[in-house]
């Protein structure tokens, strides 16, 4: 399914089965996460799998053993100077958005929800390598999920 959200085109594929999710809900959460990283033009596809698929792909582009919250691939072009569109695709977890938000006693939809908006900061610059990228990125976070009227779970 295909929703254009002002000059933002996203497509939500949903190939998993751990949570029943609506393509509405995702693009909404793409839409403002993009909007916040100054990106309100482009092309965005989130893709919704289960753990054994994100194992799978985190081994295979991130080269790392084990699962992952989020994939973010960046498809833009690298040679504009300003960005001002954010295109790529966001892959999340949503077998691990549903086992985290039990640990954390929170709603499973809340945070997948986060996953993506997290994906989508990542492809508008956004990073969280170090203590004051991840401090900047959780303060993204949390204002783009107040904006959604959604909780922000705890991530560590």
């Amino acid at each position: 399914m295909t929703r254009a959200v002002t000059r933002l085109e996203v497509t939500v594929s949903n190939r998993q089965r751990a949570l029943r999710v609506s393509a509405a809900e995702v693009t909404r959460a793409a839409a403002a996460a993009a909007r916040y990283a100054g990106g309100p033009s482009g092309r965005l596809s989130v893709v919704l799998v289960g753990d054994r698929k994100m194992r799978g792909l985190n081994r295979r582009f991130a080269h790392c053993l084990g699962t992952t919250d989020v994939l973010a691939f960046d498809l833009s072009d690298k040679g504009r100077g300003a960005r001002e569109d954010i295109s790529g695709e966001v892959v999340v977890n949503a077998s691990l958005a549903r086992v985290e938000a039990a640990r954390r006693g929170k709603k499973s939809l809340d945070e997948l929800l986060l996953y993506v908006v997290h994906g989508v900061l990542h492809l508008g610059g956004y990073r969280d390598g170090g203590a004051a990228e991840r401090h900047r990125m959780r303060a993204a976070e949390a204002a783009v999920m107040k904006g959604l009227r959604l909780h922000r779970t705890v991530r560590p």
